[in-house]
């Protein structure tokens, strides 16, 4: 979408790319933990071999007696963006100030902690797209935050753009190859979860998203059905500029000039207090330095008057330079175009100069990453992994590995993984949300099978580059479950009635056979009818069919297929 801004990226590409641009405050070593000791660097093991981590701060956590919790932080001095003004601590003030304003729109979620102050300097605001939206369409009435003017293009451009969101949606549909372009609307919906009138239309489509979620477009709400675009993205684009206006937060009620939390203890310190301890804390308060003085207006900022770099609840200006990032960091931003991003070296980097002075990041499916490089298109790549991927490779290399004359691969531990989720609203029993016993009864029932399947479905796809996790946490993270962990538990391994399915040494025919008998155990307790080993009937408000969406390209392409 070409948002090279960590304030407002939209997807994990971007993201890459700003990596390249900018610094966080806090690096993480190769395990996923967190470095407090950047400045004169850490030394850690990693696999036998000590790496040393130097980052831009120090931060020092004390936990005090009323249960706090202060992050203090000390910023490296000397560091520069890559324009030629040094970072200071004003700069890393303005970047929290900005992900804590209330007419932030952005992915971050710093503003969920519970920062000191937080919520009174927050509270007595909201955007004026947000009071549209809770007022609805039916009718205006007269206010002192927007006109009448407004609130009707805003209406008309949030149908316009649903539209699109909708037809989105279909689209995808279409090309994933669960329906075909001739396939009714009802029909291409269908495969999305919604059940329409055979003469359905988009417009009517649309109609059945703001049915099920109301006018809500958060990630919570609407969005949760992107294909791809977000709903706002698709409101600014209709809106064009005037988006920004409704954008900006006003003030409803009473709201804290700053975020008590919030500290400045030097040109090159603050603090940063928690009113309570939060796992996650260490994790987000290491935010994306951005230089004040260029995302910001220097005429705004005065820490001791309570300005920050932008007038509170008008993130215009932050917004106006998305498109031209300017940082810290080992690059420097060139252009974006055609699907290219062209960076060239950082000579002022911190670290010292970047060896390859320009680094361009392509957009492009995964179907050519191999061939490309093959080809000499592109010198680096990261391929979806599989069997298929190794054998591909191994026969670019005369040597027949998956490293040789033409490919080298280097094989790095995913901190991601694959899941397989359940619609609550539709895998139920009865006509209540899905959360009752029976209708987990039902899930779990399902769950015990498809999760035998796993380690044959794991390996018949990618070999002994992938394992099965029994947790919903990447086994590559520190923070993840071990097998000698007490407690430790193969996911959906047990009966109703808690008893272990499966026993050391046991076959797999003898697991599918044991998962199958557990199943109809689970079954049973939803309320079905088993006889013979089969199930017969389902109960009132339950259903003797499923659908399943596998997200395999449209052709198959997906491990979950053997499962």
């Amino acid at each position: 979408d070409g948002k090279f801004s960590p304030f407002f990226y939209t997807n994990d590409y971007e993201n890459q790319v700003m990596g390249m641009v900018f610094d966080g405050l806090f690096l993480v070593d190769r395990e996923g933990s967190v470095v407090l000791k950047g400045i004169e660097g850490d030394v850690r093991p990693y696999n036998g071999t000590d790496y040393t981590y130097k980052g831009i701060a120090d931060c020092d956590i004390v936990e005090n007696s009323d249960g706090t919790v202060d992050y203090n932080i000390t910023l490296k001095e000397g560091v520069k963006f890559s324009d030629g003004e040094e970072m200071t601590i004003d700069d890393v003030i303005f970047s929290y100030y900005v992900l804590l304003d209330p007419a932030y729109d952005g992915v971050s979620t710093l503003y969920s902690l519970p920062i000191k102050g937080l919520e009174a300097y927050r509270s007595g605001m909201d955007t004026v797209q947000n009071l549209i939206l809770a007022a609805g369409p039916d009718a205006y009435a007269a206010n002192d935050f927007y006109t009448e003017e407004q609130y009707n293009a805003y209406w008309t451009a949030f149908n316009a753009a649903g539209v699109k969101f909708a037809q989105e949606i279909l689209d995808y549909v279409v090309a994933s190859g669960s329906a075909t372009a001739d396939d009714s609307v009802a029909a291409q919906a269908g495969n999305w979860g919604f059940d329409l009138a055979d003469d359905a239309t988009v417009e009517d489509f649309w109609a059945a998203i703001v049915a099920k979620y109301g006018y809500d477009i958060s990630d919570d709400g609407i969005n949760a059905e992107t294909a791809g675009t977000s709903i706002s993205s698709f409101l600014e684009a209709e809106l064009g500029d005037a988006y920004t206006d409704y954008t900006v937060a006003v003030q409803t009620g009473e709201s804290a000039p700053n975020v008590a939390g919030i500290v400045k203890t030097g040109d090159y310190s603050m603090t940063v207090t928690l009113t309570e301890v939060n796992a996650t804390a260490i994790y987000q308060l290491p935010v994306t330095v951005c230089p004040m003085h260029y995302y910001g207006e220097t005429d705004k900022y005065d820490y001791d008057n309570n300005m920050f770099g932008f007038v509170k609840g008008d993130l215009s200006h932050v917004k106006s330079v998305t498109s031209t990032p300017i940082g810290s960091g080992p690059y420097t931003f060139e252009s974006w175009s055609n699907g290219a991003v062209t960076l060239q070296k950082n000579p002022t980097y911190w670290k010292g100069e970047p060896k390859i002075d320009t680094v361009i990041w392509r957009e492009m499916t995964d179907e050519d990453k191999i061939p490309g490089v093959v080809s000499g298109t592109i010198d680096v790549t990261d391929p979806s992994y599989s069997k298929e991927a190794a054998e591909q490779i191994k026969e670019a290399n005369s040597n027949g590995e998956i490293s040789g004359d033409t490919i080298q691969t280097d094989l790095v531990a995913n901190l991601g993984y694959g899941y397989v989720g359940f619609n609550a609203n539709r895998v139920k029993v009865g006509d209540g949300n899905g959360g009752d016993e029976a209708s987990k009864d039902l899930r779990k029932a399902i769950a015990t099978v498809i999760a035998v399947y796993r380690d044959v479905a794991v390996d018949s796809y990618y070999g002994e580059f992938a394992n099965v996790i029994n947790y919903p946490i990447s086994d590559t993270s520190w923070a993840a479950p071990r097998v000698t962990d007490e407690g430790y538990k193969v996911a959906f391994s047990v009966d109703v009635n808690g008893n272990d399915i499966y026993t050391e040494g046991m076959s797999a025919d003898d697991k599918y056979a044991a998962a199958k008998q557990a199943a109809l155990g689970y079954f049973e307790a939803a309320g079905y009818t088993v006889a013979d080993g089969k199930i017969t009937a389902a109960p009132a408000g339950g259903r003797m069919d499923a659908e399943v969406m596998v997200g395999g390209s449209g052709k198959g392409d997906h491990p979950s297929f053997m499962a």
